[in-house]
């Protein structure tokens, strides 16, 4: 995408989110029991699962907020991917655990998402994935100091 009245910082920024909505999309097709924003929480939630993490903990994780972490564990639960229960020690916390099922959709799964991630990274190189990574990175950490000032 070029557009020769508009800087490079303004074409990232609009770049970030048609990508997030293409991804999104395409995703959203990808997946038969569950949506991309799903699918995104529990890639999280394995990464997170040696201690079943609290709803807190995993929406810190995902970058999003716990409110909508809620609603869409809320959603895995009714589709029986994972277990949320009230943690032993402090009622006033939640933790989550994976169910078989989700183990069992990641299983079903592998082979097509090793598929689907070759398809989206092909013809780029090892150093651009890394421009990109620490590019990318260091947007993160920018967001991070622009959330403590303005909230």
């Amino acid at each position: 995408m070029k557009l020769p009245d508009r800087d490079s910082e303004h074409l990232v920024f609009g770049l970030l989110f048609l990508l997030s909505n293409k991804l999104q999309t395409l995703g959203d097709t990808f997946f038969e029991e569950v949506t991309t924003k799903q699918w995104f929480i529990l890639l999280v939630l394995k990464i997170l699962s040696g201690n079943e993490p609290t709803l807190n903990e995993l929406s810190d994780a995902a970058g999003s907020s716990r409110q909508n972490v809620k609603q869409i564990i809320l959603k895995l639960e009714k589709k029986g991917f994972v277990e949320l229960r009230k943690d032993e020690t402090d009622g006033r916390k939640f933790r989550i655990k994976m169910t078989p099922k989700c183990e069992e959709f990641s299983n079903a799964y592998a082979q097509k998402s090793i598929e689907f991630m070759k398809k989206l990274f092909a013809n780029i190189d090892e150093t651009d994935l890394n421009t990109t990574l620490k590019t990318l990175n260091r947007l993160q950490e920018n967001l991070e100091r622009m959330e403590n000032e303005y909230v």
